[in-house]
């Protein structure tokens, strides 16, 4: 009898030995536990007896040897989620103080072996006993040191498990990393908004896998979020549309919607919502700062990857970068829309500085126009446009490029208000011209596509209307639309052409006022020589000559000291008493009585007539 129980024993132990060499080795959880059930059983030679494990807040039947039994469930009960701190060893009494009475009645328990992992009761065997005897001292030395094994390999192999899932993880992070540093490379290193468009979609699309990928970025003028970026890897569709934001201020730091758990968060920020719906929207990530700057949409993924915690990280750091990157474009396209303007307000200042130059070379007003006119075609691509200058009541067309409508009069309207008060008027409306024009007059104009009145205001005073303009600069079409510089070119132009014009009407005005006229002083002698023979028959004679100066000769060198001259063009009037004078290279004219008649004689056909009465002939 003792020797059957030292070579029980010798076995026992050798197989315990066995166990151990087997439990150091590398299994699975799942495997452990059913290793564990084959050991127990062939070590301690048991009866009838069961594996359970935990699954979810349940232990299930995994194993069954000699049980009636094909399902069975225990409830995890404080008792047991206590038994690894509380006990922490083989249970082979008192079972009533972890499992409910009935459960040990229905399974007759006598053992039960815990699967411990640190403080976590991962499962445990049950036994009703052995297959003969009953359980001894020896029993629950080998079942406790089995219990023990058992524990060390769940531990070991939970703590591979956490290993490798935090190395699997790390090389995540780590080709994240990566991933980010390449991405934010591409991102950053781009400025043109376009190709910044479909870089970040195409990189959101490669790092999550979505099968559906869109971007959208706001838009100022629109004040929606035009979505200019798609891609779906299934096809080569396109979709393209706006989502209207109901406001840009956004308060929460959540930058990745779900659509699902976050509809109301999405409905309550975006007004047309069901836009999302197009483009399969699964996620929305919003690119924002202080206000939304864009979102990029992610459908589900295109194989069995799902969205975790990592790929929601790198999401909100390329988020962040495409932020950058897109401030960043927006920075560089407004820098160079304002070189761009420096360049256009440098080119129009230099332009308006020869303009000025050769606008002033004018010693007329008409001169003045035409010149204002051939420049406005020349450097702005104008095809219709003309002046308008005050006369008496109304205003009269002096000068034209591109039409043929000199001499029109035409009057002001209440429209003309603004202008009349030195406003530049812009209208870019078909029929605007009806507006400020009479029909006859703009019917004559024809085609237009814009209509720029720019008044020129001298300070002069005509009659009873003191504030009117002197004129109007009026531009009814142009080859292309003209820009702002261009348009504040033209009124300039008006304005600094205003006190030329100015200057020049004083000046005219001065002339008639103080300047004798030789005609006019002329004609007054004749009339006084007309009265003396009508009133004191005191007779009159009057000669004349055309004037031949040579080079370098004043006309006044030829006047006759002594005699009554008059310089009138070209011809040299003489008045006198007599009716012979000593030079005889002046010609007597025919007896006049009217004073009309001295105005409408031919003077040059009877001068020829008298001096070339006879041909010479030339020697050859």
């Amino acid at each position: 009898m003792a020797d059957n129980k030292i070579t029980s024993n010798g076995y026992r132990y050798q197989a315990l030995l066995q166990a151990i060499d087997f439990f150091t080795q590398r299994f699975s959880l799942e495997q452990i536990s059913n290793y564990a059930f084959e050991f127990t059983n062939e070590i301690l030679t048991l009866n009838a007896s069961a594996l359970f494990v935990r699954e979810g807040h349940s232990y299930i039947l995994k194993k069954n040897r000699l049980y009636n039994l094909e399902t069975y469930k225990m409830p995890c009960t404080k008792k047991l989620k206590e038994l690894p701190v509380r006990h922490g060893d083989i249970i082979v009494n008192h079972f009533d103080l972890f499992f409910d009475e009935h459960i040990v009645k229905a399974l007759d328990i006598e053992l039960v072996i815990p699967l411990i992992i640190d403080d976590y009761l991962y499962g445990f065997i049950l036994s009703n006993g052995k297959m003969i005897g009953h359980f001894d001292e020896d029993d629950g030395i080998i079942a406790s040191a089995l219990m023990k094994l058992f524990a060390n390999s769940l531990g070991n192999s939970k703590q591979l498990s956490e290993l490798g899932q935090k190395n699997k993880l790390l090389d995540q992070k780590i080709f994240n990393l990566f991933a980010i540093n390449q991405s934010a490379k591409s991102l950053l290193s781009q400025v043109e908004l376009e190709d910044l468009y479909t870089l970040a979609t195409d990189i959101f699309s490669e790092m999550t896998c979505s099968r559906v990928t869109s971007f959208g970025i706001y838009d100022e003028v629109s004040e929606t979020i035009k979505v200019l970026g798609y891609r779906n890897v299934s096809n080569y569709s396109n979709v393209f549309t706006e989502l209207r934001l109901a406001s840009e201020e956004y308060v929460s730091s959540q930058i990745v919607l779900d659509f699902n758990k976050d509809l109301k968060i999405i409905q309550a920020l975006f007004e047309n919502w069901e836009e999302l719906t197009l483009l399969e929207t699964r996620y929305i990530v919003l690119l924002i700062k202080d206000k939304i700057l864009g979102v990029v949409t992610l459908s589900e993924p295109v194989n069995d990857r799902v969205y975790d915690e990592a790929t929601f990280e790198l999401v909100e750091t390329l988020a962040s970068f495409t932020h950058i990157a897109i401030s960043n474009a927006l920075l560089f396209k407004k820098l160079l829309v304002q070189n761009d303007r420096v360049k256009r307000k440098f080119h129009t200042l230099n332009t308006l500085n020869k303009i000025i130059q050769n606008i002033n070379s004018g010693v007329t007003i008409d001169e003045l126009f035409s010149l204002t006119l051939k420049v406005l075609a020349l450097n702005f691509g104008v095809k219709k446009a003309f002046f308008a200058y005050y006369n008496e009541d109304h205003y009269t067309v002096v000068n034209t490029v591109g039409l043929q409508i000199e001499n029109i009069a035409f009057g002001l309207n209440k429209r003309w208000e603004k202008v009349v008060e030195g406003e530049v008027l812009l209208d870019f409306k078909e029929n605007a011209l009806y507006d400020f024009f009479e029909e006859h007059l703009v019917c004559q104009i024809g085609a237009s596509n814009c209509m720029i009145i720019a008044p020129i205001c001298t300070g002069i005073g005509y009659e009873s209307e003191e504030s009117l303009p002197k004129g109007f600069l009026v531009v009814a079409q142009t080859h292309d639309s003209l820009k702002e510089e261009e348009i504040l070119l033209i009124d300039t132009i008006t304005k600094n052409i205003s006190p030329v014009i100015y200057q020049m009407d004083l000046n005219c005005r001065m002339q008639k006022e103080y300047q004798i006229d030789p005609l006019h002083q002329f004609i007054s002698a004749v009339e006084i020589k007309l009265v003396e023979r009508s009133d004191y028959e005191l007779d009159f004679y009057l000669f004349y000559k055309i004037l031949d100066l040579t080079p370098f000769q004043k006309s006044d060198d030829l006047l006759i000291e002594g005699e009554e001259c008059y310089i009138v063009d070209q011809f040299i009037f003489l008045l006198s008493y007599e009716d012979e004078i000593s030079d005889k290279s002046f010609c007597l004219a025919p007896y006049f009585n009217t004073i009309e008649e001295v105005k409408q004689f031919d003077y040059i056909s009877f001068y020829k007539q008298q001096r070339y009465s006879k041909v010479v002939a030339i020697p050859r």
